[in-house]
């Protein structure tokens, strides 16, 4: 991997980037980032078919976390099959991943399942506001405005290294403002496009994400989680609009090293 010396970079892959559902992408899984630094890794969301696409990149048991952004299904379902592989899948003490989380999120599964602690095989605290340290990564998160006990996610590998800031589902785009430092490679979903969501507040716009990438410093805009309707080279434009600096629209396997 590419880095500077006291400042590992980060690597990106991402696994998924569909939303809820995609009708002209076969073969496109919805959200899942795959973040490593040398032997270490961790993933940001485990939407549908994401498990199976994971397992192409990286055993499952070697992540040192999995963190969920907010309690909907295009970000969390997998969580699933993940459960069923670590307790039948792999062998007795090959590891498990820490699982992070809005507080509701085991209790929802649960109910999913109609059997109780059924996550026991992801041990983790439920998420807070804040900072905590997973492997070697350092993440800090912040609620976002979507539903309740929605997450925002910074991860970078030193305290004054740059990191990637990951969105998660954000209706506001102010609410990134305070992970983003300079130089931070800005993930960012923009599920509309450029058209305003429907009824408003849950969703970002092409434009709104790269505002405040531009406000925020950040050194590369990757735009995700965009719906069919809006999935044209119209959404690199009107962020351009906004932004000067490197725009791409994520799309699976794409590979990208954070400095």
């Amino acid at each position: 991997m590419r880095g500077r010396a006291n400042a590992p970079a980060l690597r990106l892959t991402i696994v998924g980037c569909a939303p809820a559902y995609t009708s002209r992408r076969p073969g496109w899984v919805s959200s899942c980032y795959l973040v490593e630094a040398g032997d270490e890794a961790l993933v940001m969301d485990m939407g549908q078919g994401s498990f199976a696409e994971l397992c192409r990149y990286r055993a499952p048991q070697t992540l040192a976390a999995v963190l969920i952004s907010h309690l909907h299904a295009d970000h969390l379902v997998d969580l699933i099959p993940l459960r069923h592989y670590l307790r039948y899948g792999v062998a007795d003490g090959a590891g498990s991943p820490r699982l992070h989380g809005p507080m509701a999120l085991r209790s929802r599964v649960d109910a999913l399942q109609a059997e109780s602690d059924f996550l026991a095989p992801l041990h983790g605290d439920p998420l807070a506001p804040g900072q905590l340290t997973v492997g070697g990564f350092k993440v800090e998160a912040v609620h976002v405005t979507h539903i309740p006990d929605s997450f925002a996610f910074r991860v970078s590998r030193t305290e004054g290294g740059t990191g990637l800031v990951y969105s998660g589902d954000c209706g506001e785009a102010d609410d990134l403002l305070p992970l983003l430092r300079a130089g931070d490679t800005l993930l960012c979903e923009a599920a509309f496009g450029d058209e305003d969501e429907p009824g408003g507040g849950g969703h970002l716009t092409a434009r709104q994400a790269a505002s405040v990438a531009a406000r925020g410093g950040a050194g590369r805009l990757v735009l995700t989680h965009v719906l069919d309707p809006y999935a044209g080279d119209e959404v690199a434009r009107s962020a351009a609009r906004a932004y000067g600096g490197e725009i791409m629209i994520a799309r699976p396997g794409l590979v990208l090293d954070v400095p």
